[in-house]
């Protein structure tokens, strides 16, 4: 079976930190997501990849190469305008000319996918994809099935009056060649918007769905992303727990003794936290600098950010890359501050 990873999004509500960085290279407990994701599908014995590209794809690219050093084979799929969730699969449907797995590349999956595709090529459905049960359905599409698991009814992110069940779509789809009859070539569509409600309305194909076997968390919002990363710390995700009370750490990374690290604390690689720092349920990422006596609080600062010696930065507050706080300035609670940005005292 091949696979294709869905990574040309932009990651909007992430911003500032995807300005420089692709969402699906977000970096989880130290680890960007799409790694994670190539690492999972090689463990299911998934190793003819594509993945599509759009914003900052080129580090994508930097970082995988053609996937050899991760025992796999990468293809991309480079779009210049952006073509959706299908759109963008429907370009590589010569290389998908097999029953073939599609996964959302801003999603932390630590799933078992067997289940899935066994349950696909049992049934004879042109598709059959993963649900949850979500406690936001508006935001979701949702789906109802009969006894059999067929789906009778699909529809994506209803209004609150309109929710019908709290089983969502979780992204994860088994399909065969043929649903590539229901996309367009060379435009924006959708697999929840169009080509779901195409084959239920078409009456020709079946559609299935069956539970998600395993963990599985969005990171596409600052919230779900820190949970994200708690939730790898913490054992959520159904491996053993990462951190060492409450905190992980890169390669290379210097603590002082007399920092204090409340709470859960993700520290990147080659980053140094000085003596008197006080961190609490901060997210550094690779090759940040804390100065003496400085606080970050419930922050995310993005590659190599300096926060100078008794600096504040405020609760809620992101950083990206390559911002520097000077000595004893504040950065105010909630701040979204560009990369390459200068806050001075």
């Amino acid at each position: 079976m091949k696979a294709m990873i869905l990574a040309a999004g932009e990651g909007t509500r992430l911003r500032p930190l995807t300005l420089t960085l692709p969402k699906p290279m977000v970096p989880v407990a130290n680890v960007p997501l799409l790694v994670r994701t190539v690492r999972l599908l090689k463990q299911h014995g998934i190793t003819e990849i594509a993945v599509n590209l759009y914003h900052q794809g080129d580090i994508i690219r930097e970082t995988f190469g053609d996937g050899a050093a991760f025992g796999v084979r990468l293809h991309y799929s480079v779009e210049t305008e952006l073509l959706g969730t299908a759109g963008g699969v429907k370009r590589m449907q010569d290389l998908l000319d097999e029953p073939f797995l599609v996964l959302y590349g801003d999603n932390l999956y630590r799933a078992d996918f067997a289940p899935l595709i066994e349950a696909h090529q049992n049934s004879g459905a042109l598709v059959t994809m993963a649900t949850f049960p979500t406690p936001n359905p508006t935001v979701c599409g949702l789906v109802v099935t009969d006894e059999a698991g067929t789906v009778t009814r699909f529809q994506e992110k209803p209004s609150a009056r309109e929710v019908f069940t709290d089983q969502a779509n979780a992204g994860v789809y088994v399909c065969d060649p043929a649903i590539f009859h229901y996309i367009p070539t060379d435009t924006v569509y959708d697999f929840g918007k169009d080509v779901f409600p195409a084959i239920l309305a078409s009456g020709s194909h079946k559609m299935m769905a069956r539970p998600l076997a395993g963990y599985l968390q969005d990171t596409g919002t600052v919230e779900n992303y820190r949970k994200a990363n708690w939730d790898v710390l913490d054992g959520e995700t159904g491996d053993p727990p990462l951190a060492i009370c409450g905190v992980t750490m890169g390669e290379d990374t210097m603590v002082a003794s007399s920092a204090f690290l409340d709470g859960h604390n993700v520290i990147g690689g080659n980053c140094f936290v000085a003596e008197d720092v006080t961190l609490t349920e901060t997210i550094l990422w690779d090759g940040c600098t804390i100065e003496r006596g400085a606080t970050v609080t419930n922050a995310i600062l993005g590659r190599r950010v300096v926060v100078g010696a008794g600096a504040v930065v405020g609760a809620g507050a992101i950083l990206a890359d390559d911002v520097t706080v000077s000595p004893g300035a504040v950065v105010p609670e909630n701040a979204r501050i560009a990369p390459g940005t200068v806050i001075k005292n």
